[in-house]
């Protein structure tokens, strides 16, 4: 392939031939070829450490706070339809899935009219579901740029209470496995995973502990705003307006489950103050783990990913350490794609656009559509 260097040699010996009147459009045909270049670089070769990054936050949004509140509290995308299928799991359980079609395709009652058509799965954040803004966003950009989606419920977020006393954790990798199963059980053969924040967290340790095991059919796969060391995110939110948000939502949460704990158990509840109170006194005894963070971190598998994958970390998310970005990881790596914007805040990457959508939305379906399409 042409290097950067041989464009630049040639645009000069042309534009010294040329009359004055002809160089503005030579030069502008020069530029797209230059830019053409430098992407297939990027995304076709191994570059995984970007050290530059396309977002540029809006004056006031340099804020880590003002960058992840905002967004969670005023976003709004139009536009987006769901039709609901709930798949039973191998447990006894089940969870629901909400498919999103593409406007250049058909929603024809889950029947699949066209296989070529890739799929995105996508997995919500801590105690979030299909509904939740950066998730339709998600939805949309993928849908108009030609992709099917399958938006997955955490269990006893899609709407329904479960079963089943077993929740979905950071390191939930078994349901993960049986979605895609039942993906690619519909036709499909192109499977792309997204995840925002614990989602992002799944498919990484998902991907990363099945290494080369993977199903092929997964072709890439995008982390937004993830915390791959729990250890570090969960030191990061301690004692912060974070940590009582999530303390709050995860009462009501457990209110709505209450029939499913025992009495002695629930009653506990009301003692716990942080998120180690509750994740490492109910969850890790229930699921049989010493410790929540170190037993669902993908940090120990991140460096065993062989499928093409872009994560992006804004370096003022205020829920995520350093440690969550894993820098030396992604320099060794063929596979990692690690983007740290300067801002960002946590799944913001706030743009004032008409279509709701962020910057973080445009930028996964460009990362998507290169691996998909620029071999």
């Amino acid at each position: 392939m042409p290097t950067l260097n041989w464009y630049l040699v040639h645009l000069n010996y042309t534009l010294n031939l040329l009359p004055h009147s002809d160089k503005r459009k030579i030069l502008s045909h020069f530029s797209k070829i230059i830019y053409e270049s430098v992407q297939d670089s990027l995304y076709l070769y191994p570059m995984p450490l970007l050290t530059h990054s396309s977002y540029q936050a809006p004056k006031w949004f340099k804020n880590p706070h003002l960058s992840t509140v905002y967004p969670s509290a005023f976003r709004r995308v139009h536009g987006v339809t769901y039709s609901r299928e709930r798949l039973e799991l191998t447990d006894g359980d089940f969870i629901d899935l909400d498919w999103s079609f593409s406007l250049n395709g058909a929603n024809d009652n889950l029947l699949i009219t066209n296989t070529k058509r890739p799929l995105v799965i996508l997995s919500p954040g801590y105690l979030g579901n299909s509904t939740r803004q950066y998730v339709l966003g998600g939805v949309k950009a993928f849908n108009e740029a030609g992709y099917d989606i399958l938006a997955w419920n955490h269990r006893g977020l899609g709407g329904t209470c479960n079963r089943l006393e077993k929740i979905t954790t950071h390191g939930s990798t078994d349901e993960l496995q049986e979605i895609t199963a039942h993906a690619l059980s519909k036709g499909y053969h192109s499977l792309v995973l997204v995840g925002y924040s614990k989602g992002g967290n799944q498919i990484l340790k998902y991907a990363g502990e099945l290494g080369s095991a993977l199903p092929e059919s997964i072709k890439a796969m995008v982390a937004i705003s993830t915390p791959t060391d729990m250890v570090g995110s969960m030191a990061a939110c301690r004692g912060t307006f974070y940590e009582w948000y999530f303390m709050r939502k995860l009462r009501k949460f457990m209110a709505e489950r209450q029939h499913l704990i025992p009495q002695k158990q629930y009653a506990a509840f009301a003692k716990y103050r942080t998120l180690d109170d509750f994740t490492n006194a109910y969850v890790s005894p229930l699921l049989g783990w010493k410790d929540y963070a170190e037993s669902t971190s993908a940090l120990p598998f991140v460096g065993n990913i062989q499928v093409p994958t872009l994560m992006i970390n804004a370096q003022n998310d205020p829920i995520l350490s350093e440690s969550c970005s894993p820098r030396e990881i992604a320099r060794e790596s063929d596979f990692l794609w690690l983007e740290t914007p300067l801002t960002g805040g946590h799944c913001g990457f706030y743009e004032k656009t008409t279509d709701g959508l962020c910057w973080a939305d445009r930028r996964s379906v460009e990362f998507v559509s290169q691996i998909l399409y620029s071999r």
